[in-house]
């Protein structure tokens, strides 16, 4: 390929990550997402799958089959087994501000600077062949893509390895070096390691699928993994695996990643499942690119490692080689950039800095800010690490597999494994124990492997020093057929353990060094305070100015600012310090250089102080300091709480107490002090008047039996000035009783004016239906009914459907009468047409406030079936049209031969709704219903060129009464239901409701419906036959309600329609006798002791057959429903809609 664009690849992929890691620094995009924060975390961790587990894994399962397996497994079984370990370990450093591996160790033994260091320096040596590994990758990937035979491969003239170096140094240090507290979260740094993980685990996976296609399939991928088990495991397997487990928590990055960037300890417990997932994916995905390269003899004759670039180039698909070399890339940078920071952070605080301080020349206790210092420090430790590594890759590199130099970095962190277990679980381990044990296992691993690596050729690593064929480094006292990685682990970490054990057991651990043992081994780490050991006099304006020099002058001041605050006075520079403040400072100047600098740092700065070092650490008794921390953060939390607080122990003597239960009883002054007996504050209490009516000495007793038993209790007591306080008492474990009291007065006098309320309940509903029952002010009545309404207005309402319908009902059947009389003049008409209008937007804002209402009562119970949307969408274009043309709008129904299963009834108010609200707020254009296919899914939608809806108001509008703020410009107002309507029906239908909109260009709502086969149209026929002409039909017509009969008869009549009338049903068999009918409309609720439906029933004993019987009601329940489906009577809803009563009219007479 040409060199350019494997140059732009990698710039525009280290772009990409700095746009990631740039967005998560000035945003905290997952920190306060409890949901994605743990993914990030997780894939954070995957950093360990640097270019070694992406090329590096398949060379070796090439090679060697299985053995590529250790160094998936080892982690895996790590976080699903030694999850307590790593759940310590993450606890330990969030309490101690812990920054590195090395402030961890060295914190632990005694704050010891000199093991601090020695981590570092082995840690360092470890860890650049490591990266020097990641380096060594890249060019490899540079050689193959571009068809070179050279080991070294430029671009630009530049060699392809050090372009990798540059660019990943300076991320490093824009990302990772920035401030001064080592202990401050990288969130932006952590964001992109993440998306690192997700692209090469997309790569990789990627690879396996192109595999399986273009090799010899799943069968034979699975084979030879088979075949190597039945051989048994490979040589080495279980070491490399406790090797791998090891490094999961011993590299300096791993640590970083995991304990140190742990924004919350719970994460942890998603990661247990998460990352393990991770890594079984990415082993099961080596199988099929090994099967497949094995198939080729281009490929299985090259390198192994490169397998996943020759793969895809030995078949001409250069794009999927170039997707391997991204998943490859960014495989390295990941692992480089991390190991950066962590070693950069060890090398300034452990290395450069406590060194710097030893020069006197340079007076850096004079300085006023050293934050810069520290800065620049990590800054050119972060070049310095990728010059060494670059200048391994050239020296050492080229002649091992990447597997052999990534097991060398894990057998040398692996010395850091028995420290760390020693320093959470053993509490004989000492300081010097740790050091010699460290010393002489990364003695051994120098001798047996690393040196032999480099120095291959020498003679004294063929036949040994001085011709001692028992001390040849790869076969120490005779020891043969090991790998050379397994061997040097073997005696590394053998010396290791033996020293640290040995040198334990004789020198026992200082005062200090036991100290610091029980904050890091005790159980709940979390729940200590660390208290450190300091004594003496010290006066603050000396902790300001150390702590400036350190973390700066802005971050300083800051700092003792919020300590003055949580202690409830301010901090003078004249005043002595305490202990709390000298270890809050300690604390401060350990986020900044670590915990051992920060130790040397205040013995140096102090000494001379009055401050006895020696005395304090003898006497200091670390218990007694841990105790009083919890006392005083106890009575600081009771101080702050709302409710009065007492506490008794078993002999009822006062113990503890908070200042708002003083508030509360204003007892006199001395008469509350620790250990005054309860009685006497009940006995006070109880002469006052506090324990309600009775004697004395029985309130008395009553309490202290109660308390004495452990009995809860909680009641209510109203004192003589109208305060009202709650008692809530409970025994405590061991005896003693604790009691709470809390001022409810508001909540008992919103209680009460709530049953005052209820109690005049009937009386304001009586009236609200007075009113309702004019329909020029119907909106406003309902709009305040709607604010104000509580559960039992609402089933009120819910209930009383009939009556507040009724008048409408009438007054809807006179217009329609007075419309249809001939002669009528135009005047007339119009006013006729008029108040028709307003009685059907009465009508609309009032069965609003009835759907509202019936829906917070839970009375829709959805009859969900199989229905053809073009019926639906057929009866709506007809109940729109007019009012569409009317206004000089187009309305498009788009045709449809899609089922759907839903409730007819409720999904056509929800369309309804929605295509009133874009009638009403479009002034020109118009509006399209149509329907979409979605999967298994039919999604409904409602178009309209409207204005808009902006986007501040898209999720208000689904609240109810809640209106745009623009106005209708054809005058209509609503209560702002409509919506809330739609947004609850589709809720209980589990219909999925949504919004687009664009200002100035329209608006379009979705819903979602479950699709079905198609079913037949069931109704539309009937729509068809509404046409004019007389219908010669002779109709019944009961009713309890003479001026809905008036109407009834006077609409009828203009049909041509013999219309006779019954208030009961006695004149309805008097009807009935005098002659057939071809119709019965009935009234549903005709009176209190009948209804419609048992009224018909009792005529059809009374009489005999009757016609067929339709059912006009304002009641729209599902019980209702169901009665007339099972009796086969049609239903009509009021106020009754003269077009369907036509249109069932018209389909009798065509049977």
């Amino acid at each position: 390929m040409v060199g350019w664009l494997l140059l732009a690849v990698p710039l525009l992929y280290v772009a990409l990550l700095f746009t990631v890691a740039y967005a998560g620094d000035r945003r905290a995009l997952y920190p306060m997402r409890p949901k994605l924060r743990p993914v990030v975390y997780s894939l954070a961790l995957a950093v360990y799958c640097s270019s070694w587990t992406f090329y590096g894994a398949v060379g070796t399962a090439a090679r060697s089959g299985l053995a590529y397996l250790p160094i998936y497994l080892g982690p895996a079984l790590l976080f699903v087994f030694g999850f307590g370990l790593l759940g310590r370990m993450v606890r330990i450093t969030r309490q101690r501000h812990i920054t590195s591996i090395a402030d961890f160790i060295g914190s632990r033994f005694g704050k010891s600077h000199g093991l601090a260091a020695l981590v570092t320096i082995i840690a360092v040596i470890a860890v650049v062949p490591y990266i020097a590994l990641q380096f060594e990758a890249v060019a490899m990937s540079f050689r193959v893509l571009r068809g070179s035979t050279q080991h070294i491969v430029t671009v630009g003239g530049v060699d392809s390895a050090l372009w990798c170096a540059l660019l990943l140094a300076v991320f490093a240090i824009l990302f990772g070096a920035r401030t001064t507290d080592a202990t401050e979260h990288h969130h932006g740094m952590m964001l992109a390691i993440a998306l690192e993980s997700l692209v090469k685990l997309m790569a990789f996976v990627a690879l396996a699928v192109y595999a399986l296609w273009r090799g010899p399939g799943l069968p034979q991928g699975v084979q030879l993994p088979a075949m190597d088990w039945s051989q048994g495991l490979p040589e080495g397997f279980i070491a490399q695996t406790l090797l791998a487990m090891c490094a999961m928590f011993c590299l300096p990055r791993q640590f970083q990643v995991g304990m140190v960037e742990c924004d919350d300890a719970g994460d942890l417990k998603y990661a247990r499942w998460l990352f393990p997932i991770y890594m079984l994916i990415v082993s099961v995905a080596v199988l099929p690119i090994v099967a497949a390269g094995a198939a080729l003899p281009q490929v299985s004759d090259g390198i192994a490692d490169a397998w996943v670039l020759t793969l895809p180039l030995a078949h001409g698909d250069r794009g999927v080689a170039m997707l391997a070399f991204v998943g490859g890339f960014s495989a390295a940078t990941g692992m480089v950039i991390v190991s950066s920071v962590a070693l950069s952070t060890m090398i300034s605080n452990d290395l450069v800095m406590p060194a710097l301080l030893r020069i006197r020349r340079l007076r850096l206790e004079q300085r006023s800010d050293l934050s810069r210092l520290v800065l620049r420090v990590r800054q050119v430790a972060i070049v310095l690490l990728a010059a060494m590594a670059y200048g391994y890759y050239r020296t050492g590199a080229g002649h091992e597999f990447l597997a052999t130099t990534g097991l060398l970095a894990f057998a040398a962190v692996a010395q850091f494994a028995p420290a760390l277990i020693a320093a959470l679980y053993w509490r004989g381990a000492s300081r010097l124990g740790v050091a010699a044990g460290l010393a002489g296992g990364f003695a051994v691993w120098l001798y047996t492997l690393l040196l032999p690596t480099l120095l291959r050729g020498a003679h004294w690593v063929q036949e040994g020093p001085f011709g001692w064929e028992w001390l040849r480094p790869q076969s120490l006292f005779g020891l043969t057929g090991w790998q050379p990685e397994v061997h040097s682990a073997f005696w590394s970490l053998l010396v290791n353990v033996s020293a640290l054990v040995f040198i334990s057991l004789r020198l026992r651990p200082s005062l200090a060094e036991r100290l610091r043992a029980t904050v890091f081994i005790d159980a709940d780490p979390a729940s200590r305070s660390g208290a450190g050991d300091w004594r003496g006099r010290v006066a603050v304006a000396d902790l300001r100015t150390l702590a400036e020099r350190i973390v700066g002058e802005h971050v300083a001041s800051r700092s003792l600012h919020e300590y003055g605050q949580r202690r409830g006075r301010p901090l003078l520079d004249s005043e002595s310090a305490d202990r709390a403040l000298i270890q809050y400072t300690e604390r401060l100047l350990a986020s900044a250089v670590g915990a051992a600098n920060a130790r040397r740092i205040l013995i140096s700065a102090l000494s001379g102080s009055g401050l006895d070092l020696v005395e304090a650490m003898d006497l200091m008794d670390e218990a007694s300091q841990e105790l009083r921390f919890n006392r005083e953060l106890l009575s600081t939390t009771l101080e702050n709480v709302s409710q009065g607080i007492s506490v008794v122990d078993a002999q009822m003597r006062l113990v503890a107490w908070n200042r708002r239960y003083l508030e509360l009883f204003d007892y006199p002054e001395g008469m509350v002090h620790i250990g005054v007996p309860v009685a006497e504050l009940i006995r006070w209490n109880a002469e006052l008047g506090e324990c309600g009516p009775g004697e004395v000495d029985g309130h008395v007793a009553r309490r202290i039996e109660h308390m004495r038993a452990g009995t809860a209790h909680l009641f209510r007591r109203v004192r003589a000035d109208g305060t009202v306080i709650e008692m809530l008492g409970r025994a405590l474990p061991g005896g003693g009783y604790v009691t709470t009291y809390s001022d409810v007065t508001a909540y008992k006098r919103a209680e009460q004016a709530l049953i005052e309320a209820n109690e005049t309940l009937e009386q304001r509903v009586e009236q609200r239906t007075a009113e309702l029952s004019d329909a020029l002010i119907a909106t406003a009545h309902a709009q305040r009914m709607a604010e104000a309404a509580n559960l039992s207005k609402t089933r009120f309402l819910a209930a009383a459907s009939h009556d507040l319908l009724q008048p409408l009902h009438a007054a809807r059947l006179f217009t329609s009468a007075l419309r249809q009389q001939p002669g009528l003049g135009h005047d007339a008409s119009e006013l006729a047409e008029r108040i028709d209008t307003s009685f059907h937007a009465a009508e609309g804002l009032l069965n609003a406030l009835l759907d509202i209402s019936r829906l917070d009562a839970g009375s829709y119970q959805p009859e969900v079936g199989t229905f053809a949307l073009a019926d639906l969408f057929e009866s709506l274009q007809a109940q729109f049209a007019v009012i569409a043309a009317s206004r000089g709008l187009r309305l498009r129904v788009a045709s449809t031969r899609m089922a759907v299963r839903s409730d007819p009834q409720l999904l056509r108010r929800i369309l309804q709704n929605l295509i009133s609200n874009a009638l009403r707020y479009t002034s020109r254009g118009g509006v399209l219903v149509g329907a979409r296919r979605d999967g298994d899914q039919v999604r409904i939608e409602v178009w309209d060129t409207g204005p808009g809806i902006p986007q501040a108001q898209r999720l208000r509008i689904f609240a109810e009464f809640q209106r745009l703020d623009r106005p209708s410009p054809w005058g209509e107002k609503g209560l702002g239901l409509g919506l809330s309507i739609c947004d609850r029906l589709a809720g209980m239908l589990d219909h999925r409701l949504a919004l687009h909109s664009v200002e100035g260009a329209g608006s379009c709502f979705t819903i979602q419906v479950p699709r079905a086969t198609a079913a037949p149209a069931n109704w539309h026929q009937v729509r068809r036959g509404v046409v004019g002409g007389q219908l010669p039909l002779k109709v019944l017509c009961l009713d309890n309600d003479e001026a809905v009969l008036d109407g009834m008869r006077a609409l009828l009549s203009r049909w041509g329609i013999d219309c006779r009338v019954a208030l009961n049903i006695t004149q309805a068999r008097l009807e009935l006798e005098r002659g057939p009918v071809d119709v019965i409309l009935a009234d549903y609720h005709l009176s209190e002791a009948i209804d419609g439906l048992q009224a018909i029933e009792l005529l059809r004993t009374l009489v005999g057959s009757l016609p067929p019987v339709v059912v006009i009601t304002a009641d729209g329940s599902s019980a209702l429903k169901q009665r007339a489906r099972e009796l086969g009577y049609p239903l009509l809803h009021k106020p009754l809609r003269p077009a369907a009563l036509r249109s069932l009219l018209t389909a009798l007479v065509r049977r």
